[in-house]
């Protein structure tokens, strides 16, 4: 077994380097007329195409910094988006890409972001800001070389925001050759995505590079996130640019029925385990085609006009045109989201009762689209009666190279879908094995093998080293593991690990993730007053007694070095994060360390005080909405 502190984030790797200036928009603004080359004081950073203002160009010139109007001693950028109503009647909306008038598009009102400099091929780009805004929307994103030079459509998607300051931290693209042949050098943001007004703020705004991460040689062992196979039910969550927040397990399906996805014995296979998406098949009907009264129509020989329309197989109606081939669709989904560029592998079985075709898409989330034929089309999976084996990856049988990484495609995904053709005339049935869905190290993070749901736990600190434990029961994290007892400590795959947590090159990113020594059960390790494992012996000792085992139970030592400076008065608590690991996989606490241990675990055993606590075990007088605990019972307030 391991134990492990550690903290999650992606976002925190090095190498980046910033291509704007001012990104928290503070200081004194010089004044800017010209779209001028960037210079070191460049507030020339932030453009606008506003209104009002001159609707014969593509912008209009510096953006306009103003005081948030919620904090005064903090500086935005204020974009004020007209509706289509103020547009019309002033006469003047923007011309489109023709050069016509009278357009009211997503591109009536534009914020740019401009570069320091030109961003070559093969580079990836991160973007990062907050937003907030009157009212809740969402904006467009393009790739622009010089403000209101066009490039080419949906940069970064189409991030949502809300009257609440949010920062979003949008999925790397990396620049393509016909990128860079334009000029790359500015982000735009269409802010005019519906027809009604806006005021829109900007602030603390985030353009950085970097050479590409490649996987290679160096890139780790494979992991496999099918390590049940098609019995494998991990809890997955995501958010989409486009439509919000998405949860799901390994396996789910889309069908006219929409349920979820069902493990079944193969017919005519005893033994044979597959997941099942059964597929409607659909009939073509002729009926009259009657205008929107209801009347009778006739075409000019006076027979009666006809029109098709489609339904499946159990009477539903589909419409006038034939369902689509993603009517129907298998979603393969991990905890670890895909990055373009990176090595997978991707093994699967199919059959069906009748001839067919898959074809493949790139979602977010199960139905949260992204792209289409990303892994392949529907020539590149023909589907009969008889079991038949395709590879997607670092195969050997892929003989192309390039089609060993993750496609541009899929960049910011965790989901592989199957689009499961319908046949007219004939219900199908498709039975799927998935036998392998693996990366390698070097892009997974301690997030992404992160299995349940992180408990929260209060552990008290000694004051002197007197072996005084903490007792822990592990029953979740043992039941997630699917381990009876502690016997998997021996297994030599496990030991006792610490993650060192590394300062980020920028202070707001979140720690880095850096894999440390092994230790022994009672050496364990120290952590500093931010929670952060530190490799000497001035802070915070956290320790194992491997003999403390019982049944669910273990027992942690935690006592504070007095020459470590940190003191737990006043109720103050230190929060860090610690892990079991087995075989890879791990199993989470947040820990809250303080003089009495006062955390989630304490506040379960207290009995019907009527006090009210958060999930970090501390007191609330006035809950708002969230989960919260009372009298040793979890409640929501709405």
């Amino acid at each position: 077994m391991t134990f492990v502190l550690m903290a999650g984030s992606a976002f925190g790797q090095k190498n980046w380097t910033n291509v704007i200036v001012n990104g928290d928009l503070e200081g004194t603004a010089p004044a800017y007329e010209t779209l001028d080359a960037v210079s070191a004081d460049a507030w020339n950073s932030f453009w606008v195409h506003e209104w009002p203002g001159d609707q014969s160009v593509r912008y209009d010139g510096t953006a306009n910094v103003v005081e948030d109007p919620a904090d005064p001693s903090n500086h935005c950028v204020k974009v004020v988006i007209r509706s289509r109503a103020e547009g019309e009647a002033a006469g003047n909306l923007t011309k489109d890409y023709t050069g016509n008038d009278g357009t009211y598009g997503s591109w009536d009102c534009q914020f740019f972001i401009y570069a320091t400099q030109p961003i070559p091929q093969g580079k990836e780009i991160r973007l990062q800001l907050k937003v907030k805004a009157d009212r809740e929307g969402s904006f467009e994103t393009q790739n622009h070389s010089v403000p209101g030079t066009y490039i080419d459509a949906n940069a970064f998607g189409n991030p949502k925001y809300t009257t609440e300051w949010t920062t979003l931290k949008l999925d790397p693209i990396t620049v393509t050759e016909s990128q860079e042949t334009s000029g790359y050098q500015s982000i735009a943001f269409n802010l005019c995505t519906d027809e009604d007004a806006n005021v829109i703020y900007f602030d603390d705004i985030k353009l950085q590079i970097r050479d590409p991460q490649e996987g290679g040689d160096d890139a780790g062992a494979w992991i496999n996130f099918m390590r049940k196979g098609i019995y494998s039910d991990d809890h997955i969550t995501g958010t989409s640019p486009n439509e919000g927040d998405w949860e799901c397990s390994n396996f789910t399906i889309q069908t006219p029925e929409q349920t979820k996805a069902p493990v079944v014995e193969v017919p005519g296979e005893p033994g044979v385990m597959a997941v099942h998406v059964p597929v409607k098949g659909y009939v073509i009907r002729e009926i009259e085609d009657l205008d929107e009264e209801g009347n009778q129509q006739f075409d000019d020989d006076g027979n009666v006009k006809m029109k098709n329309v489609y339904y499946w197989n159990n009477g539903d109606s589909i419409g006038t045109s034939a369902p689509a081939r993603w009517t129907c669709q298998f979603f393969v989904s991990t905890l670890h989201k895909m990055v373009k560029g990176e090595k997978f592998r991707f093994k699967f079985r199919c059959k069906a009762d009748k001839p067919t075709n898959l074809g493949t898409q790139a979602h977010y989330g199960p139905g949260k689209y992204k792209d289409y034929n990303t892994f392949g089309d529907e020539s590149a999976f023909p589907i009969d009666a008889d079991w038949k084996t395709f590879e997607l990856g670092d195969f050997e049988s892929v003989e192309d190279a390039s089609k060993h990484v993750i496609p541009s495609g899929a960049n910011g995904c965790q989901t592989i879908t199957f689009d499961c053709v319908p046949l007219e005339g004939e219900d199908n049935n498709f039975y799927l094995i998935v036998d392998e869905f693996s990366f390698t190290e070097k892009y997974v993070t301690i997030g992404d093998r992160t299995l349940g749901t992180p408990e929260t736990i209060g552990l008290a600190v000694n004051l002197d080293d007197d072996e005084k434990a903490n007792t822990i029961d592990m029953s979740n994290m043992l039941n997630t593991f699917e381990e009876a007892d502690f016997s998997f400590l021996k297994n030599g795959k496990d030991g006792i690990k610490l993650y060192t947590l590394l300062e980020p090159d920028d202070p707001e990113d979140d720690p880095i993730e850096s894999f440390s020594g092994l230790l022994n059960w009672t050496d364990g390790g120290f952590v500093g007053k931010d929670g952060l494992y530190i490799d000497d012996e001035n802070g915070i000792s956290i320790r194992l007694d491997d003999s403390s085992i019982d049944g669910a139970k273990i027992n942690v030592m935690v006592w504070n070095n007095p020459d470590a400076g940190i003191s737990f008065a006043n109720g103050e608590t230190v929060n860090t994060k610690l892990a079991i690991s087995q075989s890879g996989w791990y199993y989470v606490y947040n820990v809250i360390l303080s003089a009495d241990g006062t955390g989630i675990r304490d506040i379960q055993m207290t009995k019907n005080d009527g006090k009210i606590y958060d999930l970090m075990g501390r007191r609330v007088n006035n809950p708002t909405k969230g989960i919260y605990i009372q009298n040793g019972k979890k409640f929501f307030v709405k």
